[in-house]
């Protein structure tokens, strides 16, 4: 409504774009920030851990190998891969002060070999004193305002056009009721919004809630804060760690992140690390060069046999990775896969959909149908 005429609704005019245009039109290349396709460029991401378990250093690697300038080191790694994108990097620290950020960068440039005197594109913006660190507030239910110091952080991006901006943490900056699914919408609208404005990456730190950690999902509130972001990933001890219940409880220092969802690329993607020296390091061997040949053929070829194992076992299997325990991938990935990755095996169930090897169909009353996956010779004759 406008001040002048009650009643009226202000004009919105929304112009649809031909998809006749896009024939012949050139697509720019899809850009990740990382080495690993965890935090795409100009999109909202997540990294989710739990308090202490190393996120801020690993975050901080991230922020000083994509702020080091290219005159310096034309080529620069985070945990062994080469990054993506290169340029300024704002890091706004709502828990730790200048100088624990400071501490975290000189053991980090002591364990990768740069000099902090080139780090003068990363901006460090203290707000751990601060009281009124919160960039989004919700006053009341249903509601959410920007503070003064969200609209300081904007007039920031919007000057410096950083690469990639980093926030340390969800629920130092987001003030409001997180399992509030259309103030977790709005929230994540509003920094990917400034993503997309500003062609940054945006990167939230956030700690998984209880139920998150039992689960090994690193998820917090809503789901509405994972939908709406372009990626999640989650950075935790890895399976066999003292705190799942063995050993003595001593951090041994390793860690796993996990792609719990990405919008551009398969889930499941995991990389392995250890603290050493002050900062962290990829722990996985390096693929050597033509290593993937026939991956692809072996990969289809196990999910084949695995689909008639089975079907034999009256298993129903599905294509959604939202079914859950029948998602065909997260079955297999626990049986005689042949030492194939969960993305491997994702990228094998669409190949042979798409060469018609295997159908989806649907089974059951119309009441109660659901769609499962068939080897096709059987998806014919359940038809017929």
């Amino acid at each position: 409504m406008d001040g002048g005429s009650p009643g009226k609704v202000a004009d919105v005019y929304l112009e649809g774009i031909r998809a006749s245009s896009f024939a012949g039109r050139a697509i720019p290349a899809r850009k990740f920030v990382d080495g690993f396709d965890f935090f795409p460029a100009g999109e909202l991401s997540f990294l989710s851990g739990p308090g202490g378990g190393g996120k801020t250093t690993v975050a901080l690697q991230l922020a000083a190998a994509v702020a080091m300038p290219i005159a310096a080191c034309p080529q620069t790694h985070w945990l062994g891969a080469p990054v993506g994108v290169r340029g300024p990097v704002l890091f706004v620290s709502c828990e730790d002060d200048e100088f624990e950020c400071q501490r975290r960068l000189e053991a980090a440039s002591a364990a990768e070999a740069f000099d902090l005197r080139d780090l003068r594109d990363l901006r460090i913006y203290d707000l751990s004193a601060r009281l009124d660190k919160a960039m989004l507030v919700s006053p009341q239910r249903h509601r959410l305002v920007r503070t003064p110091i969200f609209n300081a952080f904007e007039e920031q991006i919007a000057q410096i056009r950083p690469a990639l901006v980093i926030i340390d943490n969800r629920a130092q900056a987001i003030v409001c009721d997180e399992i509030d699914r259309s103030l977790a919408t709005r929230a994540s609208n509003i920094f990917g919004h400034l993503a997309k404005l500003y062609d940054s990456a945006i990167v939230i730190l956030s700690h998984p809630s209880v139920a998150g950690i039992a689960n090994k999902t690193g998820a917090s509130g809503s789901t509405a804060w994972t939908n709406t972001g372009r990626s999640t990933v989650y950075m935790r001890r890895p399976d066999d760690a003292d705190d799942e219940g063995k050993g003595d409880g001593v951090d041994d220092g390793r860690r796993v992140l996990i792609s719990q969802k990405s919008n551009y690329g398969p889930t499941g993607r995991r990389v392995n690390m250890v603290w050493d020296c002050g900062a962290y390091r990829c722990t996985d061997k390096p693929e050597r060069a033509g290593s993937d040949i026939g991956k692809a053929d072996q990969a289809e070829r196990v999910f084949m046999k695995l689909m008639a194992i089975f079907q034999q076992r009256g298993i129903d299997l599905s294509a959604n990775p939202k079914s859950g325990g029948s998602y065909a991938p997260n079955l297999f990935f626990t049986d005689a896969r042949e030492g194939l990755t969960k993305p491997q095996l994702v990228k094998a169930m669409h190949g042979l959909i798409d060469k018609r090897a295997i159908s989806i169909v649907e089974i059951g009353p119309p009441s109660r149908a659901k769609k499962v996956l068939k080897l096709t010779g059987e998806a014919d004759a359940s038809k017929s």
